[in-house]
């Protein structure tokens, strides 16, 4: 098993993880303009497995029945997220995406309140409520407020992804967490190709440009940004790894308004300064 990080080496590593994994937003948005969402998750996280066996045969040969079930439930779990994150982009912009699906950041301690059937401190219940607030006021537009299936969509992913935090976290003691990042990819890929084949017609990326966008989605995103998650959150608890995913919205929100021209309006600005200090309150 691989060696347990300590926790500032954790978080520095995962905090890379979640910005490498921010950068992905603007790729996505340009190739969902071509591809259906399980195509492009299909064809992306298939290039990531095959660089990762490659990467990884060695350590692939200690496989246990752990690292394949954990691997397993990650991996859907990750593809519930992205099929949820890649529908919504296709409705809203990243900008609110990024924010909307960062709330998961709140929804994690209650969650934990819920399983541990303690009832939320004040902190937490504060927090929620601004964030709340911020959610409101990021979705106010130049021609009045507007809450789209899109957006929708990015509160529902939050709460998978929030889920889906948690069950890294448990994961990360019962098995080889560098494993669990592989075969999830690999579980991400063939779900989403399944997927692809019965509710659209799958067709590889047309151009070069898109090919490149493909090729970083895959080896940065996926190959760094989804497989060190579970080894970058050995040395963290599942409250503090949702405290850097911060980091997240902040990454698109300068991506989209440099390569994009995506813009917030004043109260969008305020509502997003609102759910980044929830965050990191």
């Amino acid at each position: 098993m691989a060696k347990p990080l300590n926790r500032k080496a954790s978080e520095v590593l995962l905090g890379s993880v979640i910005i490498a994994r921010a950068t992905s937003f603007l790729f996505l948005k340009l190739l969902l303009e071509n591809m259906g969402q399980f195509t492009l998750l299909g064809i992306r996280s298939m290039i990531a497995f095959a660089v990762l066996v490659v990467i990884g045969f060695k350590t692939l040969k200690k496989t246990d029945k752990n690292d394949l079930l954990y691997g397993f439930l990650v991996g859907a779990s990750f593809f519930v997220v992205m099929f949820l994150e890649l529908t919504g982009l296709k409705y809203t912009t990243s900008v609110s995406i990024a924010f909307e699906e960062n709330t998961a950041i709140i929804i994690v301690p209650i969650i934990l309140a819920i399983m541990t059937r303690k009832f939320p401190d004040k902190k937490t219940i504060f927090m929620f409520f601004m964030c709340g607030i911020g959610i409101v006021l990021l979705n106010f537009k130049p021609e009045g407020f507007e809450f789209n299936f899109g957006d929708l969509l990015g509160m529902m992913t939050a709460l998978t992804y929030a889920g889906t935090i948690i069950l890294t976290s448990k994961v990360a003691d019962k098995a080889d967490p560098i494993r669990v990042g592989i075969y999830q990819v690999g579980t991400m890929g063939i779900l989403s190709l399944i997927a692809a084949f019965i509710f659209e017609t799958p067709a590889l990326p047309a151009t070069g440009i898109e090919w490149t966008y493909m090729l970083y989605l895959a080896i940065i995103c996926s190959v760094f940004g989804f497989t060190l998650q579970p080894y970058a959150q050995s040395g963290t608890t599942a409250e503090r790894a949702s405290v850097l995913c911060a980091l997240n919205p902040i990454t698109v929100a300068v991506l989209g308004a440099v390569f994009l021209g995506e813009t917030l309006t004043v109260k969008g600005i305020i509502g997003a300064v609102l759910i980044i200090a929830s965050i990191i309150v």
